[in-house]
């Protein structure tokens, strides 16, 4: 694949900071994206020393004027590659404990977000990464807001796909990923990378990881 810029949204820790990692070596310049300055800047610097490019932009997805700041720039960085991969995790509260806080930002950053990104920068893109979740397939209890926001997403990307769109949407659909390593129960982090890469580039749209069925 050529040399294309990379916006991964939420990438200063957990499944971010390692598709950033791994889109790096594959040769793309990265932009990052989070609200901790010191761990964009960590992970820009480690990036940088492994011979490859990168730059970070600090933005609160819940704040409307640091979303389009986002937005601006990243279009201005003609960027191709976009992975929505920021997201709030899901609180596990029955449905009346969940506050109207709760409500908003899991709305605002889970769902509205990663839709106003694709529309700000769908003149340039390639290629969009949706980082859903197995909860925008299976409903749970004590899921209420966050299959809210993951279902909206599904529903969103899967309309957006029946149109004449100049970019490919893969949607991927994991359950837990062993992101640090005291982590039980989870599929291996650099599997996990590789297989949302491999499915990038082959044009694929979904990419379910159960790693309840599947040795990941």
């Amino acid at each position: 694949m050529s040399l294309n810029k990379v916006l991964i949204t939420g990438s200063s820790g957990g499944l971010g900071m390692h598709l950033a990692k791994f889109f790096a070596n594959k040769g793309h310049e990265i932009i990052l994206h989070g609200r901790d300055k010191e761990k964009l800047e960590s992970l820009k610097i480690n990036i940088i020393r492994s011979g490859n490019k990168a730059e970070y932009i600090i933005a609160d997805l819940n704040n409307e004027k640091d979303l389009a700041n986002l937005c601006e720039y990243s279009s201005s960085e003609n960027v191709k590659i976009l992975i929505n991969n920021a997201g709030i995790i899901c609180p596990n509260l029955s449905f009346s404990k969940i506050t109207d806080d709760i409500i908003d930002s899991m709305i605002v950053v889970n769902l509205i977000a990663p839709i106003k990104i694709i529309n700000k920068l769908s003149g340039n893109l390639k290629y969009v990464v949706n980082i859903n979740s197995m909860v925008g397939i299976e409903a749970k209890k004590n899921r209420t807001l966050y299959a809210a926001s993951k279902w909206g997403l599904r529903g969103f990307s899967n309309s957006l796909k029946m149109e004449d769109n100049p970019y490919n949407i893969l949607d991927v659909y994991p359950t837990n990923i062993k992101t640090w390593p005291e982590r039980e129960n989870a599929m291996d982090v650099n599997v996990v990378v590789n297989k949302i890469y491999d499915s990038m580039i082959s044009n694929e749209e979904e990419l379910i990881l159960d790693g309840r069925i599947n040795d990941y």
